[in-house]
């Protein structure tokens, strides 16, 4: 396996008087898909919110690449090559698909407003590579098709796929995907395990929270499991399938024996 690109160290996070994250230790491995299981809150969204830069740890440390993140802010964190999708989609409904993910290309922008302005020859090429990075990005989500139609308009399982397009208009190396299955049907479902995959084969490093255990087995190289803020299990997807503390707390004893059957 590829040597780590992210390390978490001792990781909490404290809200007044409530542990939502307690010295929680991982570490992502480059070309790897790794997922954050367990129950409704668990922790597994706030740690998600630390590696993005939503908030500080209370305590411990991020290192990606040798470098403590920490604290520093979100856009400075997407800078250096870190990426995320939410749970609750946010795109710009009144936004096309297609000005969603250059939106986000944006950000890797070089030329200044004036030049932008005054539609300085640079600035055109600039808008044009924008564009089509976009385009690209929008391929290869299958959403090309449906590139000049309002976001707002797109069926919910088009909409997190957009999602997914404007994290990765970003360039990142690490893509953070909080719970990219929810509310999609078992078809919409299948997609976005072949794009996870298709993204991983593609160069991009990619960890996510997820609660469709299909999905997190059939994609997953190794399984993080956190119950009431803190690191409970951590393996292969089979290893912490039959783990009996994981499936008394999380899976249930129908799951196990449903997944012995398979």
């Amino acid at each position: 396996m590829s040597e780590a690109i992210l390390a978490v160290e001792n990781l909490r996070k404290s809200f007044g008087g409530l542990d939502a994250v307690q010295g929680v230790d991982f570490e992502v491995s480059g070309n790897q898909i790794k997922s954050i299981i367990g129950p409704n809150g668990a922790g597994k969204t706030t740690i998600f919110n630390m590696l993005a830069g939503t908030f500080p740890p209370t305590s411990g440390k991020i290192i990606f690449h040798n470098q403590d993140i920490s604290c520093l802010k979100s856009f400075r964190i997407a800078a250096l090559g870190i990426a995320r999708t939410f749970q609750n989609v946010k795109v710009f409904g009144n936004m096309t698909a297609l000005q969603n993910v250059m939106l986000a290309r944006h950000c890797r922008t070089k030329t200044g407003f004036a030049a932008a302005a005054l539609r300085l020859p640079r600035a055109v090429r600039e808008e044009k590579e924008i564009r089509d990075a976009a385009m690209r990005w929008l391929e290869f989500t299958g959403l090309e098709n449906i590139a000049d139609l309002p976001s707002k308009s797109l069926p919910f399982g088009n909409q997190k796929a957009l999602e997914v397009a404007r994290a990765l208009a970003l360039d990142p190396e690490l893509l953070l995907l909080d719970e990219p299955a929810a509310g999609l049907n078992s078809r919409e479902t299948d997609d976005m395990a072949h794009l996870i995959t298709r993204i991983r084969e593609s160069g991009v490093t990619v960890l996510l929270v997820e609660h469709d255990m299909s999905l997190v087995m059939e994609i997953s190289d190794e399984v993080i499991v956190i119950d009431t803020g803190k690191k409970i299990a951590q393996g292969k997807p089979r290893e912490v399938q039959n783990d009996p503390e994981v499936i008394r707390i999380y899976l249930g004893s129908e799951y196990a024996a449903n997944s012995e059957k398979d």
